[in-house]
């Protein structure tokens, strides 16, 4: 199934069939990756009935998105998906990185600590900083990867509300939006729950990328 949906949205990639098709790619070019449409990611768990293939755009973190009805794998539309960054992070100014990631159970977690020379630039951290990313993918839609991270966080909620209470921790989003793209923010009061047990607040900075459609 995963197979067949990937060979005809890169069918419908190289030999478009949709108007919108042909105009996207009319101002952006899919990354390639062995001579072929570059698959950054398939969704078989898509929105409503609906599977999706996305693909990577050559300097750009959105994604073009070829989608499927679940019922017979019917090509049904082509789109673009913003790219999202979702993460936990935690800063402090008292405790150093490796006090702050001893906090939780969690290993995958990278930073920096208070007075250590900038990786970038010049001069000394003045804040320790610890970052939690468990999936690095760009490819997901917010609201899906926002849970998959809490899932993730909700594996330690001592250590998480311990962290909450020594560390200033909030979950950050990049959200990076094609520029004729017209994606609201959506939070149903299940996910606002799950942060509130958490006690962890938001904070959302917005991009625009991309070339308008002509």
């Amino acid at each position: 199934m995963k197979n067949e949906i990937i060979k005809i949205a890169i069918e419908e990639i190289e030999n478009p069939t949709f108007e919108t098709t042909r105009q996207y790619l009319e101002v952006h070019s899919v990354e390639m990756e062995n001579g072929m449409p570059k698959v950054e990611r398939v969704d078989l768990e898509s929105f409503d009935d609906v599977k999706t293939v996305y693909f990577a755009i050559q300097n750009e973190p959105f994604f073009l998105t070829v989608n499927f009805r679940k019922k017979n794998n019917e090509l049904c539309g082509v789109g673009t998906e913003n790219g999202n960054r979702v993460y936990l992070t935690s800063t402090s100014e008292n405790l150093t990185f490796n006090q702050l990631s001893e906090i939780t159970k969690f290993n995958d977690v990278f930073g920096w600590s208070i007075n250590e020379e900038r990786k970038i630039g010049k001069g000394k951290y003045k804040f320790s900083r610890l970052t939690f990313e468990p999936i690095k993918s760009r490819a997901y839609d917010l609201e899906t990867k926002l849970n998959l991270l809490l899932t993730e966080l909700e594996k330690d909620v001592e250590g998480i509300l311990n962290l909450t209470k020594k560390a200033d921790s909030i979950i950050s989003i990049h959200y990076q939006q094609y520029v004729s793209g017209n994606s609201g923010i959506h939070l149903n009061i299940e996910t606002i729950n799950r942060l509130n047990n958490l006690n962890l607040g938001i904070d959302i900075d917005q991009y625009i990328y991309g070339n308008y459609l002509k």
